[in-house]
């Protein structure tokens, strides 16, 4: 641990600060915007690949509907991102992250057996 606690670092933030932070949603959707455009996809193309309508694709990049986080996985796989990249947690657009994640839940499901039901 690094010593500072979140709850301090928030304490500090002014409501202006706090008020205009980017969300994780808005984030998202710059970045699926950004990709959809650098890959010259039209929003129809992107959403074949995701599984959505056009006009969910539209309300998403544009902000009138925010990006579910449920549907990250989706977009992160079509665009060839990880999860951590769409959400801005990272600027590396590779997935190790994922895959230790990933393996790291794994392992601890695995130690860590559900109870049975009686």
């Amino acid at each position: 641990m690094c010593g500072v606690r979140f709850s301090d670092i928030i304490e500090r933030m002014t409501t202006a600060q706090i008020e205009n932070a980017p969300t994780i949603s808005s984030i998202a959707a710059a970045r699926i915007r950004g990709l959809r455009a650098e890959r010259t996809w039209t929003q129809a193309d992107l959403a074949k690949r995701v599984g959505l309508s056009r006009v969910n694709i539209t309300d998403r990049e544009s902000g009138r509907k925010a990006v579910n986080v449920d549907e990250l996985p989706a977009f992160a796989d079509a665009l060839g991102v990880s999860v951590a990249y769409l959400m801005g947690l990272t600027d590396d657009r590779s997935r190790p992250l994922e895959e230790a994640a990933s393996g790291a839940l794994r392992a601890c499901r695995d130690s860590n057996p559900k109870p049975s039901d009686p």
